[in-house]
């Protein structure tokens, strides 16, 4: 029925302006135990599904983001989004919420466990008078090696959603307005397999997804290309997505770039059919929204300290002592730089402090120059966010500077300062 075509179409009008498509992907790199309140404000525009008629919806959009989550990924989050249309017309002012929650598990071998599950309900204004609310859980099995990575996600959720539209039809002559409500019971219930390959901070890889919905089942295929610089990401992806109303190609491109406290994200492209909202695909869309972290706070966060200092002299250079203290829970450390060809050396751990997290030692004999390292938590880049002479590297990922000097200049420094 075409009054259900035009309220789903809402829906995706929703979603585009949240500028959520891709958001478990463009998370970000989690540095510590950390609480954060970020204001956004931005702006979005969509256009509705093929063979239904109308123009573009363009948006302003505003809101709220709050979560407290460590470096693997456990924590809680909520949200609140409001957009304002810039034409009545095209389409509805909305508001949007959400809660959730994560826990993961490392197990071994590289491989990890997760749980995530989320509740959020959104509504949409006339035109399209829309309303949606919905739970839906997630179970994940992940593996992340040198070079390949997997991503097995079972998921399923249920919810209800309520359109009304109104129209003018002729009766006795007369124009009468007519308003009709449809209900739906939404569910769906499916599985996802992501895997992908590369080294650094650039991996390639393909997916495919199977959904049983309310609606009927959904299946897909498609290609991604991910890239990692620093703390941001930026993914683009291509899907072939076979539907109960036919086939669809869907993809674009997303980012997330933080810089101190701001925060950039968006997308752009054609957005994918949701399984669960029944939400068919605008033929484009796209958003922007920038974030200011108005409250952060890092539980026991490090006293600004040097990562190593020189403990002895060696044949080429000096002994140099490596030391940082790994977010809480961290299983192994290990480090990393030109002077060890970026092999990763194990460090050792020597205590807790408070629940911070245990101070990871190692000693490595290195030549004279000037060097850049940085840490591996669990197999992932890290580096302390208040870390001294950190500097981005060519890949645009922070890295801090070790500089040894030459035998005898660093014996002349001592006699001077001795004297």
């Amino acid at each position: 029925m075409e009054f259900s075509r035009m309220g789903r179409a809402a829906t995706r009008a929703v979603l585009a302006s949240c500028v959520c498509f891709w958001a478990p992907v463009l998370a970000g790199t989690l540095t510590a135990q950390t609480s954060e309140v970020t204001v956004e404000v931005g702006a979005s525009r969509i256009t509705p599904p093929t063979g239904v008629d109308g123009g573009a919806a363009d948006f302003f959009v505003g809101g709220v983001r709050a979560g407290r989550y460590d470096l693997f990924g456990t924590g809680v989050r909520a949200s609140a989004l409001f957009g304002r249309s810039l034409d009545a017309a095209t389409g509805g002012d909305f508001v949007s919420g959400e809660v959730g929650a994560a826990l993961w598990r490392r197990l071994a071998g590289g491989w990890s466990a997760g749980l995530d599950g989320r509740a959020f309900a959104f509504r949409v204004a006339a035109p399209f008078a829309y309303q949606a609310g919905a739970v839906e859980g997630t179970a994940v099995l992940r593996y992340r090696g040198d070079v390949l990575s997997a991503r097995l996600a079972g998921v399923a959720g249920a919810g209800r959603s309520q359109v009304t539209v109104s129209t003018m039809v002729q009766r006795m002559r007369r124009q009468v307005s007519v308003t009709g409500t449809l209900s739906d019971d939404l569910w769906r219930y499916g599985g996802t397999l992501e895997l992908m390959a590369g080294g650094g901070i650039v991996s390639a890889g393909i997916a495919g997804g199977l959904h049983e919905s309310a609606g009927g089942t959904y299946r897909s295929a498609g290609l991604r290309l991910l890239a990692t610089p620093g703390t941001g990401a930026v993914e683009a992806r291509v899907d072939r997505w076979r539907t109960p109303d036919g086939y669809e190609t869907t993809g674009g491109i997303a980012f997330y770039l933080p810089w101190g406290v701001w925060r950039a994200r968006g997308t752009a492209g054609r957005p994918e059919p949701d399984p669960l909202l029944l939400a068919e695909p605008g033929r484009e869309a796209g958003g922007v929204l920038v974030g200011l972290r108005v409250l952060g706070h890092e539980s026991g966060p490090m006293a600004r300290r040097a990562l190593h200092s020189v403990v002895g002299t060696s044949p080429e250079g000096a002994r140099v002592r490596f030391t940082v203290r790994a977010p809480s829970g961290a299983a192994s450390v290990q480090l990393l730089g030109d002077f060890t060809l970026w092999a990763p050396v194990s460090m050792k751990a020597s205590g807790s402090s408070g629940g911070v997290g245990k101070l990871w030692t190692v000693e490595v004999d290195v030549p004279a120059g000037t060097y850049h390292f940085g840490f591996l938590v669990d197999g992932e880049w890290y580096l302390p966010d208040d870390a001294p002479d950190a500097v981005p590297d060519e890949w645009g990922r922070q890295s801090a500077t070790l500089v040894v000097e030459e035998r005898g200049e660093t014996e002349r420094m001592d006699r001077e300062v001795e004297s």
